[in-house]
C-alpha cells in the first residue's frame, strides 16, 4: 500500500532541519534523472573554494542576510 501524501508530508516536517535537507534533497533528486553528477559536483566544490578564498581574502564583503533581504526589498519598491 502507498503511504497517504499528507501523512508523509506531516512526519517529514517533524524531522529536524538536518533530515529535513537529507529528505527533501532525495526527493528532488528522485524527479532529475541527474545521471553522473560528478563533473557538476566538482564544478560546485570549485566555486565554493573560490567564494571562501576570496571571503578569507577579505575582497567580498560578508552582509548579514536580514541586511541582505532589507537591500533586496528596498530596491524592489520604486
Amino acid at each position: 500500500m502507498t503511504p497517504d501524501p499528507a501523512t508523509l508530508i506531516r512526519d517529514g516536517l517533524a524531522l529536524d532541519a538536518d533530515q529535513r535537507a537529507v529528505v527533501a534533497n532525495a526527493l528532488l533528486e528522485s524527479l532529475h534523472d541527474a545521471g553522473d553528477t560528478s563533473e557538476v559536483d566538482a564544478l560546485w566544490r570549485a566555486e565554493a573554494t573560490r567564494r571562501l578564498a576570496e571571503v578569507r581574502a577579505g575582497a567580498v564583503e560578508l552582509v548579514d542576510a536580514d541586511e541582505h533581504y532589507d537591500r533586496l526589498r528596498a530596491s524592489l519598491t520604486v
